[in-house]
């Protein structure tokens, strides 16, 4: 099954994709209401949330949770409060916006919704997000270090965001457990048109279910 995910920025149009699934965070609701295929919209603050295409009808069954730990009415667009789940078989996709720390946004919350996250792992799930930070960083801080939970990260090699100095960065993550019965394999980050090309990049992927 061929998937796609995006930490959506740059005005970039989804359409042009080649993906059964597509999970998007940070999307625009006006994009999501002029979509085409089957979706599952999420809004998290203002005019921005998650959302989930099935363009080949592999079936939309997705239930919505909110984080235990949130601020609500947060003027940022891009933080988040909300996760989706996509339930085929026996299997789930976590599809999460967590917040990230800044001024008027706690790290315990950043924290909080991360530990909640990496806490829904099991061999029969696959979580894709951003985590605002390369896997180095994460393990230095030991709250939500992968190792210690036996968690594997797909993208770890891959560089899907570029900073405002040109710098390439690995902070989307595509997660399961180390004996996950989900494989991940042929990733590629879609280097497209965008405006501006800082930020985050689509990043494709195939599926598998055991």
């Amino acid at each position: 099954m061929k998937a796609l995910m995006f930490s959506w920025n740059g005005e970039v149009d989804i359409n042009q994709f080649d993906y059964d699934l597509c999970f998007l965070q940070r999307y625009k609701k006006k994009y999501a209401e002029q979509i085409q295929y089957q979706n599952h919209y999420t809004n998290n603050y203002g005019q921005r949330g998650l959302c989930i295409i099935d363009k080949n009808k592999i079936g939309l069954n997705v239930e919505v949770k909110q984080f235990n730990d949130y601020i609500p009415d947060h003027k940022d667009e891009c933080q988040g409060q909300y996760w989706q789940t996509m339930k085929i078989g026996k299997y789930k996709i976590i599809n999460a916006s967590i917040c990230y720390p800044s001024d008027d946004m706690p790290e315990s919350v950043y924290y909080n919704q991360g530990k909640q996250l990496l806490d829904m792992l099991d061999d029969n799930t696959l979580i894709v997000s951003d985590l605002h930070f390369e896997d180095e960083e994460i393990e230095q801080e030991k709250i939500l270090s992968f190792k210690e939970r036996n968690l594997t990260n797909h993208l770890s090699t891959f560089k899907a965001f570029t900073n405002k100095k040109g710098d390439e960065l690995s902070l989307d993550k595509i997660i399961t457990t180390t004996n996950s019965n989900i494989s991940i394999s042929n990733i590629n980050v879609i280097k497209c048109e965008k405006d501006p090309i800082v930020g985050h990049w689509p990043i494709e992927f195939e599926i598998q279910f055991a």
